[in-house]
């Protein structure tokens, strides 16, 4: 596909206009002033067009959409205990496959190609990614050493490992497997500490919440001594490739802790503030090195998987919370929603749109009546863009959405089994 006399976001975050660039299989493979001669394919009229390396939502529990608005108005502990786990033990695969296929749906309408989750059925989700085209990072929940516990929502070493060596670059390599620790509350040092060796066997990566509200943080510190970041990193959780939710209620030690072991953090926004969890202040994070990223959570705690208006959050509160409207850049959001989010997921070849990288992107259409006059094409997307505004995703090559149509996925089809879907299981 060629895309003629576009405007794109380049490797140094600067939009270059009236470019043409050819996608050829998974690849970018050309991108100049010059139209290839000998290209005879599909082209797409550039004008007035944004052209993006795709979003790379870094935490999230996306068949959590069908839990969408209960229990609001209630902290997270309530809701966990009152909504959440009471739903969650009455999960069936029809309804993970279907609440995946929502949220993924949500997901790349909104520009996002890959994304982490945490959550049960992992087989399932990725049954939905595999039917969608898009991309992600899966991680097991309820690893468990103890052989003597056994129901579905608990699996072995064993159990991970076969999940890893049949799922781990399966689709092409769409999908990438991680191990995952719910939190340092719903578990303990030795099965942290088993975790942590499981994924340097494996050479892979590791997803947690780290810090995500006060009193969390608190009792950590009362039954260990620590902080939780302190007590990932005496347990060798930290020697890992690891990608930690929220980060809320981190000390000066504690940043200088995810610093040095390389710890990306994924920054939730809107569930933080839904839940009244409070605000990580990523401008201090960012100019101390750490690799920022950004995460929806699940459409539990944030309603929606609209990545855009995560994205929007993310600027803001950074200036708000320091009552300083350069405290952060454009750059710095694109950068955290983008090519941070694909160094989080080991996705080395993509991220950025420069020949022979993955094509991995969307494109943004600025004749919409909320984008005009479209004096700044970056601003415009950060503070003002919808995701109607996104007129085509695309993975690997593959186009997964373009002008509301989805190549992967029966939306009318989905929309008629979404209906009731919570009924089924209550």
């Amino acid at each position: 596909m060629l895309f003629e006399n576009i405007s794109y976001l380049n490797e140094s975050f600067e939009v270059i206009k009236n470019t043409n660039i050819l996608v050829e299989h998974d690849l970018i493979s050309y991108i100049g002033k010059e139209t290839p001669r000998s290209y005879n394919g599909r082209r797409l009229d550039g004008k007035n067009k944004l052209l993006m390396p795709g979003f790379v939502n870094t935490h999230c529990h996306v068949p959590m959409t069908i839990f969408r608005s209960l229990g609001g108005n209630l902290p997270l502990d309530k809701w966990l205990e009152n909504f959440i786990f009471p739903f969650e033990a009455k999960l069936t695969e029809k309804a993970v496959y279907t609440g995946s296929l929502i949220g993924i749906s949500e997901m790349i309408k909104s520009g996002v190609t890959s994304f982490n989750n945490m959550y049960y059925f992992s087989e399932t989700i990725c049954s939905a990614i595999d039917e969608s085209g898009i991309k992600a990072n899966i991680a097991m929940e309820g690893l468990s050493f103890d052989d003597s516990i056994n129901n579905k929502y608990t699996c072995n070493k064993d159990d991970a490992i076969n999940f890893f060596k049949n799922y781990n670059n399966s689709c092409g390599g769409r999908i990438k497997t991680d191990l995952s620790i719910h939190s340092e509350y719903t578990g303990n040092p030795q099965k942290a500490e088993m975790i942590g060796a499981l994924a340097r066997e494996l050479n892979t990566g590791i997803q947690l919440h780290l810090s995500e509200t006060e009193k969390g943080t608190k009792d950590c510190i009362l039954r260990h001594g620590k902080t939780p970041p302190q007590y990932f990193e005496s347990l060798g959780v930290f020697d890992n490739h690891v990608t930690a939710a929220h980060c809320v209620y981190i000390n000066d030690d504690d940043i200088e802790i995810l610093k040095n072991k390389n710890v990306t953090v994924s920054h939730c926004p809107l569930s933080n503030l839904k839940l009244g969890s409070g605000i990580c202040d990523i401008s201090k994070l960012i100019n101390k090195g750490i690799n920022v990223t950004i995460g929806t959570d699940g459409a539990a705690s944030n309603d929606n998987l609209n990545f855009l208006e995560d994205i929007k959050m993310s600027a803001l509160l950074a200036k708000g919370i320091h009552k300083d409207a350069s405290m952060i850049s454009s750059e710095d959001i694109i950068k955290a929603a983008t090519v941070n989010g694909a160094m989080s997921q080991r996705r080395y070849d993509t991220g950025v749109i420069a020949p022979g990288k993955k094509a991995d992107l969307f494109v943004m259409d600025f004749s919409g009546i909320n984008l005009l006059p479209g004096n700044d094409f970056l601003n415009g997307l950060i503070y003002a863009s919808l995701p109607e505004n996104i007129i085509l995703t695309m993975a690997d090559g593959k186009i997964l959405y373009e002008n509301g149509v989805f190549t992967g996925i029966d939306i009318e089809k989905l929309k008629y089994e979404a209906i009731g879907i919570l009924g089924d299981i209550k």
